[in-house]
């Protein structure tokens, strides 16, 4: 019986897709290949009979992968690949990895084959990712901080899923006048906004990630001030719903929201 390899990576995109690269090279055979994301907070099993093969990333092989699913498959499949490479899904290699060759045989129209059950499987990531997004959108708030002389607005999330590009872009398209950084303390990276230009974004040493956490409560406050205001203004304390509050609102999402500071700093 042939014995299954693992291909073990880290969790960055060019480790994951050097792994693609050099999975589907290998002509191993598709069923006997597994792709595994070594992750500190997922544990790692080793199986008997199993043989493990250790991937050194590659930008090169990243760059193939990706301009080949892009030209044989689809931009929505590279939308879907690339969303699942930045989830924090433990399986998410693997599923990358089979959806693509998947892919090759169907063309553009995998995204559409939900009965296999890895199309399904990357479409469950790809969902779970847009929709902390889509939170992201609706719950982050801007405060005014002084940013080297200038005024200039900063937010702060804490996504399981990058998610930056997405909070990003739509806020580009609505804030274009205005400096702004989104500060993801997840992952350790920003993105930062010039008026009248695109954003740009990029990982951070750990001198910028202390002094962007010294940022998030000491600004002029003046969005700050604005949102708790508003907040404590519709406020109706006889309607008060906590359980319908934590639905509609979960606690994980209410951590940089600066209508809630006063209810944290209560609480403590």
């Amino acid at each position: 019986m042939k014995q299954m390899r693992v291909y073990r990576c880290e969790d960055t995109p060019e480790s994951i897709f050097t792994a693609v690269y050099d999975a589907g090279k290998s002509a191993y055979g598709h069923d006997h290949i597994r792709l595994e994301v070594i992750m500190p907070e997922a544990e790692q099993n080793y199986t008997l009979f199993s043989e493990y093969v250790d991937i050194q990333p590659d930008p090169e092989k990243m760059q193939k992968v990706l301009r080949t699913v892009r030209s044989r498959i689809s931009e929505t499949a590279y939308e879907y690949i690339m969303t699942a490479a930045g989830s924090r899904q433990p399986d998410k290699a693997d599923v990358i990895y089979h959806f693509i060759v998947y892919g090759f045989a169907l063309g553009r129209k995998v995204t559409e084959a939900l009965h296999v059950p890895w199309v399904q499987r990357m479409f469950e990531i790809y969902r779970r990712s847009r929709n902390e997004a889509h939170y992201y959108l609706e719950f982050i708030r801007f405060e005014e901080i002084s940013w080297q002389g200038q005024a200039v607005l900063y937010a702060v999330i804490e996504p399981e899923n990058e998610v930056i590009d997405t909070v990003a872009s739509h806020f580009t398209d609505r804030l274009n006048p205005e400096w702004f950084i989104i500060y993801d303390k997840t992952h350790h990276k920003a993105a930062f906004h010039n008026p009248g230009r695109r954003w740009y974004q990029r990982m951070l040493e750990p001198d910028e990630c202390i002094l962007l956490d010294r940022f998030e409560h000491s600004g002029e406050r003046e969005y700050a001030d604005l949102w708790k205001a508003f907040f404590e203004s519709i406020a109706i304390p006889e309607r008060e719903n906590a359980d319908l509050q934590r639905t509609n609102l979960p606690l994980h999402y209410r951590k940089h929201m600066t209508e809630f500071e006063s209810h944290r700093i209560s609480q403590n």
